[in-house]
């Protein structure tokens, strides 16, 4: 009785919110807010690889500030492992986005962000590894849900989906850029713990527009629908409804098991999944390009280079997701995955051959532009446009998990052999093979779905 009340609650406040009009303009509104959280997200994200080496000389007392001492790979060896195990914490994280299938998006936009900031807060203030560590847990919980990008989706004009995505993704790679600015303002090769000031504004930043995002946003318009119709359901209509879902394989509430069922049955998903599991195998090079710059070049050259790349990173983003509305989601993973190798190659040999800081960031920003690009691709736009409105949010946040476990298989790889290997030497041996298997996986496998209607889609649209 009670639950019922609550849903007659939420039905009456879903249905004020869809006959208020929204205000002139408010899609642009919405990008611009959803563009500044992005931004908090994209350097919450980059964040703890870009001050790693400065984090480990602090904390373990390495007065040398060399990567190549033992005393660093040392520490490196405390903290890498510990960084991978509690990648399989990520799997409570379906769990909870998937509460946004019931709840509604607004509030988890708010706490994704203010939770991003509360992280950035913890590290900033460890005085010892377990707290590190420990906030690096709190990133790592908040950052993969991507609730601004699911906002995007669900509001964006379906012929613009990706386009206003990858705009909003590319500026805010672009903004990253403030780490390297942060790095030169605040950042002192004699003083060990200034690392700490670079993360104050962008703890700020978090907490602030995470609270006020609450009040400026409204619900998306295909999850208030989605909601109402399931809602207005008598008990009759939802018991058949179920025995429908069960035939179909779908549902129209989400659930991590629903979801799980959902992306394994479903051919599609399904290599989805595949695909991308293999490819995030090669994504780990991302959490350990400082120390190879750091490695290669003076504490002001890398921060040259955290300046320079995150532009580059920007404009391969923004300039994918106008391909990717042209051309197609595969074609486009074709084209970011060539400039992902090539862009690594390059960045390998500017730290080797001594080509300075500019021609490292525009090599490693124009990588992981690539790289990052076709991640979403996998992880974000094609699982959306492959399942139905009402298990959406459950199966983007089920499917990021269980791809990101090909992380945990590249990391480990990488962890063990970087006792043996130069790390930038790691970087091409594993990344290759995996990078082109994934690829042809996908362009053999996975069906096209850049035109798919986000309100029509069935079990069977990609059978």
């Amino acid at each position: 009785m009670a639950n019922k009340e609550k849903e007659l609650r939420q039905l009456s406040k879903l249905q004020a919110e869809a006959a208020r009009k929204k205000p002139l303009h408010y899609i642009g509104f919405a990008m611009v807010v959803l563009t500044i959280i992005y931004i908090v997200d994209e350097i919450t994200s980059n964040m703890n690889a870009a001050m790693q080496p400065y984090v480990l000389f602090d904390l373990f007392n390495i007065t040398s500030r060399n990567v190549n001492s033992p005393e660093y790979t040392s520490a490196f060896n405390v903290v890498a492992p510990i960084q991978v195990f509690s990648n399989l914490l990520l799997i409570i994280t379906p769990f909870y986005k998937a509460l946004s299938d019931k709840y509604g998006r607004k509030l988890f936009l708010m706490l994704n962000t203010i939770g991003m900031g509360l992280g950035m807060c913890i590290v900033m203030t460890a005085q010892n590894v377990v707290w590190y560590i420990l906030g690096m847990l709190f990133m790592m919980f908040f950052t993969p849900n991507d609730m601004q990008v699911l906002y995007i989706m669900e509001t964006a004009p379906k012929e613009k989906r990706a386009t206003y995505s990858f705009i909003a993704k590319g500026i805010a790679l672009v903004s990253v850029s403030l780490i390297g600015v942060f790095s030169r303002m605040f950042l002192k090769e004699t003083v060990p713990s200034s690392w700490r000031m670079v993360y104050l504004i962008p703890v700020i930043s978090a907490l602030v527009i995470g609270f006020l995002s609450y009040f400026f946003m409204r619900e998306t318009p295909v999850f208030v629908e989605q909601r109402i119709g399931y809602l207005s359901l008598t008990d009759e209509e939802r018991e058949q409804k179920k025995k429908d879902d069960k035939a179909n394989g779908t549902s129209e509430e989400g659930g991590v098991f629903k979801a799980i069922r959902f992306i394994f049955t479903n051919r599609q998903l399904r290599w989805i999944l595949i695909a991308g599991f293999i490819f995030f195998a090669t994504t780990f090079y991302t959490s350990y390009y400082a120390t190879v710059l750091e490695g290669a070049m003076s504490t002001d050259m890398v921060a040259t280079a955290l300046v320079i790349y995150p532009f580059f990173n920007g404009l391969v983003t923004i300039l994918s997701g106008f391909f990717s509305d042209k051309l197609g989601r595969k074609k486009v993973c074709l084209i970011l995955g060539g400039l992902t190798i090539v862009g690594l190659l390059a960045f390998v040999l500017s730290c080797r051959l001594g080509f300075g800081p500019i021609a490292a960031g525009i090599a490693y920003g124009c990588s992981i532009g690539g790289l990052w690009s076709m991640s979403d691709t996998l992880i974000l736009t094609m699982p959306a446009e492959s399942t139905p409105s009402g298990m959406r949010s459950s199966v983007m946040g089920t499917i990021s998990v269980l791809i990101g476990a090909g992380m945990f298989l590249g990391q480990a790889l990488f962890i063990v052999c970087q006792n043996f290997l130069p790390m930038d030497v790691l970087f091409m041996i594993i990344c290759l093979p995996f990078m082109v298997l994934s690829l042809v996986i996908l362009l053999v496998k996975v069906k096209e779905t850049k035109d798919a209607d986000l309100d029509n889609i069935t079990a069977d649209t990609y059978k």
